[in-house]
């Protein structure tokens, strides 16, 4: 065989590779990604990302071996390559299904340092409120529902594209707002502080920072503080990321008092920080504890910070307790790692618990509908409705349903007219809250999160648009999408009278109906 037929079957045999190759890979893809059980651990986007990794390896592979250009093309190409990724795009964290997130190297950052105090502090002697329709003053809203009503909203809101009020650049973090008043809050992480800071609702202005000297860094969750503070009684209470807990005058964010939790009570941080929103109730802030298995709901008192009680031998988990009524019993209810339980609000009494077996993290609030119970998690696991009831001088928790249609990881769900809505690990779906059973799967929206206002709903994509939809068994009925954010959103979306305020680890905007 001449030199020239040699050549041209190497030629070929090199470009067979090519095809082959990627067809493979290509194949293989889709065949991974059809694994039964494989989207419920929230395994997708792991997969997704190594096969794109191994099509770019075996491009390169035939670049440089197998493509039979001159060594000099080969070399210029693969360095093109590798410079123009290198050059124009960076890994930017990590999806909610541990897909890298890419953006281009000049995507805006987070904020870095404390901003400029522009906006108007209350006159001396003002009461921040936080009652009423006009205000959301913590995670979840007032009564802790993941809903809100549409009373203050006009007629057709849910069809047409708010106004912007402001859009303010933010430091890194997960928290939401919380809004009281002429105010809204949020924790922020500024360079090498953890910050709880107050802005102007309607213009965005910042008014007061409270600053904290500590960093939490965390590469797949990423850094900064996860909690959203909660406004009470003028009144600010933040959680951040290693257990600091500051009782804050909303007027002038002055320390009243404050704590590291964690540390007071020998408790570790959890892997993913602390993430529960204080809960205050009747006189008291009620926070989980860190990552150790003893007495670890704990409720101090709002006035000094003292201790009052602690109870639950179960390891924190990373949801935010609630208050609740449930079979005639004022209660807390809060989801640990391992179960999910009912504790008196005076005492800290363990009232029922109920095992949920979940043996990754348990992220999303408890949902309470009448005298039941809704928990769920991600990372394969699902959905639990729990009925709880008297038995002689006590209470008994038993299961209604189990559903593994519903694997909220980290975002909330929410019930209407007897169904519950929630995202499965990114997918939205409805079940019908009497049986669990499911009527439909929509949209993937990735890891966001939800918000019920009145019968529609607000939904967080995960990407950073938001949708409203309509609220109904009949199939996903999305009346309107509005491109907010261009970067992973997590943070909860706050609603307050006609104000909705969002935002990420970047920015934050604020929107009026």
């Amino acid at each position: 065989m001449d030199e020239s037929l040699k050549a041209e079957v190497r030629k070929s045999a090199g470009w067979k590779f090519l095809f082959w190759s990627q067809l493979v890979l290509v194949l293989l893809w889709f065949g991974l990604r059809n694994i039964p059980g494989l989207e419920e651990k929230g395994a997708v986007g792991a997969v997704d990302f190594l096969m794109v990794l191994l099509v770019f390896v075996f491009a390169m592979i035939w670049l440089l071996f197998l493509s039979r250009l001159k060594w000099r093309v080969r070399l210029i190409g693969a360095g093109a390559v590798l410079g123009l990724l290198g050059g124009l795009v960076k890994i930017d964290g990590h999806t909610g299904s541990f897909f890298p997130q890419f953006s281009w190297r000049w995507s805006k950052d987070p904020a870095t340092e404390v901003p400029e105090m522009t906006g108007k502090m209350a006159e001396e002697g003002t009461v921040i409120e936080s009652e009423g329709l006009e205000n959301f003053p913590r995670l979840l809203g007032s009564e802790m529902k993941n809903w809100v009503s549409d009373e203050l909203l006009p007629d057709g809101w849910y069809q047409s594209e708010p106004k912007e009020l402001w859009r303010a650049k933010l430091g890194e973090g997960w928290s939401g707002f919380s809004v009281a008043g002429a105010y809204a809050f949020t924790m922020e992480q500024l360079g090498t502080n953890e910050t709880t800071i107050c802005y102007e609702l309607r213009t965005g202005k910042p008014v007061w920072a409270h600053e904290e000297d500590v960093r939490f860094e965390e590469s797949m969750g990423d850094d900064g503080p996860r909690s959203t503070p909660t406004i009470i009684d003028g009144k600010v209470f933040s959680l951040g990321a290693t257990g600091i807990l500051n009782c804050l005058d909303a007027r002038t964010g002055k320390v009243i008092w404050g704590k590291n939790v964690l540390k007071e009570f020998g408790q570790s941080v959890p892997t993913w920080a602390k993430s529960c929103s204080p809960l205050v109730v009747d006189g008291k802030v009620i926070v989980t504890l860190g990552s150790e298995a003893e007495k670890n709901l704990a409720a101090l008192d709002v006035a000094s910070g003292n201790l009052v009680w602690r109870s639950g031998d179960y390891k924190s988990s990373y949801a935010s307790p609630v208050v609740a009524t449930l079979a005639g019993r004022r209660q807390i209810v809060a989801v640990q790692q391992d179960a999910v339980g009912g504790y008196d609000v005076a005492s800290g009494e363990e009232l029922w618990s109920f095992p949920i077996g979940n043996p990754q993290s348990n992220c999303a609030s408890p949902l309470v509908v009448g005298d039941t119970v809704i928990t769920s998690s991600g990372y394969g696991y699902g959905t639990h409705r729990i009925q709880i009831s008297t038995v002689n001088d006590g209470f008994e928790a038993t299961e209604l349903w189990f559903s593994n249609k519903l694997k909220a990881k980290f975002a909330d769900m929410v019930v209407n007219e007897g169904y519950l809505y929630g995202l499965n690990d990114g997918r939205l779906v409805c079940l019908e809250l009497k049986s669990g059973d499911l009527k439909w799967r929509g949209s993937n929206y990735g890891h966001g999160q939800i918000l019920g206002v009145g019968k529609h709903m607000i939904l967080q994509g995960e990407r950073g648009s938001v949708f409203f939809l309509e609220m109904t068994p009949e199939g996903e009925k999305v009346t309107q999408e509005i491109e907010a954010l261009d970067h992973r959103t997590w943070n909860h979306p706050a609603l307050a009278g006609r104000i909705l305020l969002i935002r990420n680890d970047r920015e934050a905007i604020a929107f009026e109906f």
